[in-house]
C-alpha cells in the first residue's frame, strides 16, 4: 500500500487511455489497468511495472473501446438529422424567395465568369488529356551540348523510327510527327494551314472522334484527314468525303482526296493542326537523302507502351540508338536519349527546345483569372451580407432552438446546408449562363472554341464540386458561426440586435466599393483609349491602297506588269517590308555613334504612293540617280531622337555606304499602337525586285478591285499563297483583340456595378429593418423625409467616400500599368474614367437608399410600433 502512494502509473499513456477509450468504459479499464500496475510494481519494480502498464494500455487499443454509440442508431439518427436539415432550408428558401434569388444570381454570375476562365486556362495545361491512351504515350528527346549548357530537345533524328521495332521491342505502336505550314489551294484559292505529317498509326496511338470518314484513311496515302472547321471553310454544307484539294510543300504541288473528318476538338488536343496527312507523301523523303542528311532530319516521335509497362525498359534500346546517332552524326553527339511521358508535356514547355507547345499565353491566363477571382469576391461577400440578413427573421427560431437544446454546432450545419443548397442552385445556373451567355460572347471575342463537356470532361466535374465546397465554406461560415453564437436569452428578450453600424459588413462593402471603381474606370480608360485611338492620324492616307504580295523574285516583273494594266490602278511601287507590318531593324553610324533604327527598303515612288506627309525638304525624285543610290528619307522621331535639325548637315552611314538626308517626313505608323513610333529611314532600293507591291487605285475602288487583283495574282504564282489585303485594315487585327479585352473588362466592370448594388441592397434593407423602430418612433415625432433621408444615406456617403479614395489610388496605380502593357498611345487613368467611376456607384447608392426610404415613407408608423 506504501508504494501505492509513493509510485503511480506514467501520465502519457494514461492520458493516451482516457483520449480513445469510450467514457462509458474508461472507469472500468482505467481501473483495471492501474491495478495489473501496482500488482506488477510489487511483483518485479518499478520499471516492469511502467513498462507493463503502456503494453496493457496498447492491448485495450480495440474497436469495442473506442466506438461512442451503436453503428447503426448513429447512421439512423445521423441521416434522419440531414434529411431534416435540408427540409428546413428548402422551406427558408422558399419563404424568402426575394433574397434567396439576389444570392443565386449574383453566384450564378461569379460561377459563370469563372467557368469561363477556368475553361481558357484549362484548354492550356489540361490540352490533350481526354486522350485515353494518355498514360501509355511518350515522346522521345535528346539532350545535347549548346551554348549555354545541356538542352533538350522534342525532335530526334528522323531515322531512329525506322529503326524503333528491333530495338526497343516493348513499343507497341509509334508515329512520327512533322508539322507544316503548306499553302492549300482549293476553287484557285489558296489558304496557309496548318498541317500535320504522320504515320497512319497515328490515328490509333490518339483517339479522336469522327464526323465524316473513319480513323483509318490515312493509310491510303492519297487520302487526308480535315478538322470539322477547315472542312466547313473549304466545302461548306457540300459532303467532303472525296473531294479534291491541293497541298503545296516546298514548291512541290499533290493533289489529295478528303477520307475524314474530325468532330469537334475543342481546344483540348494537345497538337494544334487544321490537317492530318500520311507522312510518306512529304515531298522530301529520308530515303532518296544521304545517310548523314538524313540523320540532320528531325521530327517529333512518339511511342505506345503496353498498359502498366515502366518506361524504364526502354532504356537498353535508347542506349543502342544514342550511340548509332552518334556514330553516324559525330558532328551532332546526343548526350542521352529518352522518353518524356506524354502527360508531362505541358508542364515541360520551358525545359524542352522545339517541343510540341512552346507558348503558355501566362498574360491571358492572369488577365482571366483575376476577373472570374474578382467577380467571385464581389458575390461572396454579397450572399455574406445577405445571409446575415435573412438571419434577422430567424432569430425566435434560432433562441427556440438554443432553448430546447441545440448545440451551436448543430446550427452551424443547418445554415451550411442551406448555403449548400444556395450553392448548388447557383453552380446550376452559373453553368447556363456559362454555356448559353458567357462562353458564346467569350469565344467570338477570342476567336475560341471552348465548350462545357459535362459528359466527357472528369476535369470540369472536379472544377465544379472544388467550386461548390469552396463558395459554400467562405460565403457560409462567418454567418453561421455569427448567428449561431447569439445568446437564447437575449433574443427571446428582444435585446438581439442584428445589423446596425456593423464593422465587418461596412468593410465588405467598402471593398466591394473599391473594387467596382476600379472595374469601371479600368473599362471606361480602355474604351477612352479605343476610341482616341481610333481617331488617331496614321500619318498617311490609307484609303484606296491594295498590298500585294511577291512570294518569288521571278514573280515580281509580270506581277507588277499585269496589275498596273488594270484601269482602277493609279500608281503601283514595291517595297521590301510594308507599313502596317514588320519592318526589320538596322543600324546606322552617325559622328562615329551608332543608332539602332527601321530601315525601309522600296522605290522612289513609294512615298508619293503611301501619300507620307512631307515636313521638310523633298521626296525622292526617281529621274535623279542620286537618289536611288546616296539619298534618305527619314521621319522626325528620327532627328528627335540623334538630336539634330534639317538640313542635315553630315551624310549617314548604312552598312557600307553613305547617304544624304533629303527629306523629312511626319511620324507615321508603321505598327499598331501598342508600339512607340521608332526612328525610321526609308532608301530608294536600286533593287528591281520586292517582296511586295503597294497598288494606288482610284477613289473608291479597292475594296471593288480585290477580286481581279487576286484573279491574276492566282494566275500568275499558280503555287502560291496570297497574303495581300486592304491598306485600311492592316490593323484590324489588333483592332479586334483590344476590342475584345475592353468588351470583357466593360462586361466585368457591369457586373461588379450589379454586385455592388445587390450587396448594398441587402446591406441597406438590413439595417432599416433592424432600426425601423427608430425611424417610426422619429417620424412620429415630427422627423421629416429628409431627416430620415440622412440618417440613412450619412453611413454609406462615408462608404462611398473611403471607397472612392482607395479605389482612385488604386486605378492610378494598377490601371496605368496595364494601359501601358497594352497600349504606347493611351488616354490614361484622368478624371474622365475616375468621375465616370464614383459617379457610377454614387448613383447607384442614391437609387438603392431611395427605394429603402420610400418604404419608410409609406409605412405605418402605429402598425410597425404595435407589432414591435
Amino acid at each position: 500500500m506504501d508504494s501505492k502512494h509513493k509510485y503511480f502509473p506514467p501520465k502519457w499513456p494514461d492520458r493516451f487511455l482516457e483520449f480513445y477509450c469510450n467514457p462509458s468504459r474508461l472507469e472500468q479499464i482505467q481501473g483495471d489497468a492501474h491495478e495489473l500496475f501496482y500488482l506488477d510494481l510489487e511483483e518485479k519494480g518499478l520499471r516492469y511495472a511502467r513498462f507493463r502498464f503502456f503494453i496493457h494500455v496498447l492491448s485495450f487499443f480495440r474497436w469495442s473501446n473506442i466506438r461512442r454509440t451503436k453503428t447503426t442508431y448513429q447512421s439512423f439518427n445521423q441521416g434522419a438529422m440531414l434529411k431534416n436539415y435540408f427540409k428546413i432550408g428548402w422551406r427558408n428558401l422558399l419563404n424568402q424567395k426575394g433574397t434567396t434569388f439576389i444570392s443565386v444570381f449574383g453566384l450564378a454570375c461569379a460561377v459563370g465568369c469563372c467557368m469561363v476562365a477556368y475553361l481558357f486556362i484549362a484548354q492550356i495545361w489540361f490540352k490533350g488529356m481526354l486522350q485515353p491512351n494518355k498514360n501509355e504515350i511518350y515522346q522521345l528527346t535528346y539532350t545535347a551540348q549548346g551554348e549555354n549548357g545541356l538542352v533538350t530537345f522534342g525532335s530526334v533524328a528522323e531515322p531512329i523510327a525506322e529503326l524503333i521495332p528491333q530495338e526497343l521491342s516493348d513499343v507497341k505502336k509509334h508515329t512520327r510527327v512533322s508539322p507544316d505550314f503548306s499553302v492549300l489551294i482549293q476553287n484557285n484559292e489558296s489558304y496557309r494551314q496548318r498541317s500535320l505529317f504522320v504515320d497512319p498509326a497515328f490515328m490509333e496511338m490518339f483517339v479522336y472522334r469522327m464526323d465524316y470518314g473513319y480513323p483509318g484513311a490515312l493509310r491510303e496515302p492519297n487520302q487526308v484527314i480535315l478538322t470539322n472547321e477547315l472542312s466547313e471553310k473549304l466545302f461548306g454544307d457540300t459532303h467532303p468525303i472525296g473531294q479534291e484539294l491541293s497541298l503545296v510543300v516546298d514548291g512541290q504541288e499533290k493533289l489529295y482526296k478528303v477520307g475524314g473528318v474530325l468532330a469537334d476538338l475543342k481546344d483540348m488536343d494537345m497538337f494544334n493542326f487544321d490537317l492530318l496527312v500520311n507522312i510518306e507523301t512529304r515531298p522530301l523523303s529520308i530515303a532518296v537523302l544521304p545517310l548523314k542528311d538524313a540523320w540532320n532530319s528531325e521530327l517529333w516521335t512518339f511511342v505506345q507502351l503496353e498498359k502498366g509497362t515502366n518506361p524504364s525498359v526502354l532504356n537498353p534500346g535508347l542506349s543502342v540508338l544514342k550511340n548509332q546517332q552518334n556514330q553516324i552524326n559525330p558532328e551532332k553527339p546526343y548526350r542521352d536519349l529518352e522518353v518524356v511521358a506524354y502527360t508531362d508535356l505541358v508542364y515541360k514547355i520551358g525545359e524542352i527546345e522545339n517541343g510540341v507547345r512552346d507558348f503558355l499565353g501566362i498574360g491571358p491566363q492572369i488577365l482571366l483569372g483575376a476577373i472570374g477571382l474578382f467577380i467571385l469576391v464581389l458575390a461572396v461577400f454579397n450572399y455574406i451580407n445577405i445571409s446575415i440578413l435573412m438571419a434577422t427573421r430567424r432569430l425566435k427560431e434560432i433562441g427556440v432552438r438554443k432553448v430546447i437544446g441545440s448545440r451551436r454546432s448543430q446550427l452551424v450545419f443547418q445554415f451550411l446546408s442551406e448555403n449548400l443548397m444556395v450553392c448548388f442552385f447557383a453552380i446550376l445556373l452559373g453553368c447556363l449562363f456559362a454555356g448559353f451567355i458567357f462562353l458564346p460572347g467569350f469565344n467570338d471575342i477570342a476567336s475560341k472554341n471552348l465548350k462545357i463537356d459535362l459528359l466527357n470532361d472528369k476535369y470540369v466535374w472536379m472544377f465544379l464540386g472544388s467550386m461548390l465546397l469552396l463558395i459554400t465554406l467562405v460565403s457560409g461560415l462567418y454567418p453561421a458561426m455569427y448567428v449561431s453564437s447569439f445568446k437564447p436569452i437575449s433574443i427571446l428578450k428582444g435585446n438581439q440586435k442584428i445589423g446596425g453600424k456593423s464593422v465587418f459588413t461596412g468593410v465588405l462593402l467598402t471593398f466591394q466599393f473599391t473594387l467596382a471603381i476600379i472595374s469601371i474606370v479600368a473599362g471606361v480608360a480602355f474604351v477612352q483609349t479605343n476610341y482616341i485611338n481610333a481617331n488617331r492620324d496614321w500619318g498617311y492616307n490609307s484609303d484606296d491602297k491594295i498590298i500585294v504580295n511577291v512570294p518569288n523574285a521571278e514573280d515580281y516583273l509580270p506581277l507588277k506588269n499585269k496589275l498596273s494594266a488594270l484601269a482602277s490602278v493609279k500608281e503601283i511601287s514595291g517595297s521590301q517590308d510594308y507599313i502596317g507590318s514588320w519592318m526589320r531593324e538596322d543600324e546606322l553610324v552617325y559622328e562615329e555613334e551608332k543608332y539602332e533604327i527601321m530601315l525601309l527598303n522600296a522605290e522612289s515612288t513609294y512615298p508619293d504612293v503611301m501619300d507620307l506627309k512631307l515636313k521638310e525638304g523633298r521626296l525622292f525624285n526617281s529621274e535623279l540617280i542620286s537618289d536611288t543610290e546616296e539619298s534618305v528619307i527619314v521621319n522626325q522621331t528620327f532627328l528627335h531622337r540623334l538630336g539634330l535639325e534639317f538640313p542635315v548637315q553630315k551624310k549617314i552611314e548604312l552598312g557600307s555606304s553613305s547617304y544624304t538626308v533629303v527629306g523629312v517626313v511626319e511620324d507615321f505608323h508603321t505598327v499598331f499602337f501598342q508600339s512607340p513610333i521608332q526612328p525610321m529611314v526609308i532608301r530608294a532600293s536600286q533593287d528591281t525586285t520586292f517582296n511586295y507591291l503597294t497598288l494606288k487605285m482610284s477613289a473608291g475602288t479597292a475594296s471593288s478591285s480585290m477580286e481581279a487583283v487576286k484573279k491574276i495574282w492566282h494566275e500568275t504564282v499558280p503555287r502560291g499563297l496570297f497574303t495581300g489585303g486592304l491598306q485600311a485594315e492592316v490593323f484590324d487585327r489588333e483592332t479586334k483583340d483590344v476590342k475584345g479585352v475592353s468588351t470583357i473588362l466593360l462586361f466585368s466592370a457591369i457586373l461588379a456595378v450589379v454586385l455592388a448594388a445587390l450587396g448594398l441592397f441587402g446591406l441597406v434593407s438590413l439595417n432599416m429593418n433592424s432600426r425601423i423602430k427608430d425611424y417610426c418612433v422619429r417620424k412620429v415625432f415630427g422627423a421629416n423625409l429628409g431627416d430620415l433621408s440622412m440618417k440613412l444615406l450619412k453611413r454609406y456617403l462615408i462608404i462611398w467616400c473611403i471607397a472612392s479614395v482607395l479605389g482612385a489610388a488604386f486605378s492610378v496605380l494598377i490601371i496605368s500599368d496595364f494601359l501601358d502593357s497594352f497600349f504606347a498611345f493611351h488616354s490614361g487613368v484622368g478624371i474622365i474614367p475616375l468621375g465616370f467611376g464614383m459617379l457610377i456607384l454614387l448613383l447607384v447608392i442614391s437609387v438603392t437608399v431611395s427605394t429603402q426610404i420610400y418604404k419608410i415613407d409609406q409605412a405605418n408608423p402605429a402598425g410597425i410600433l404595435q407589432n414591435e
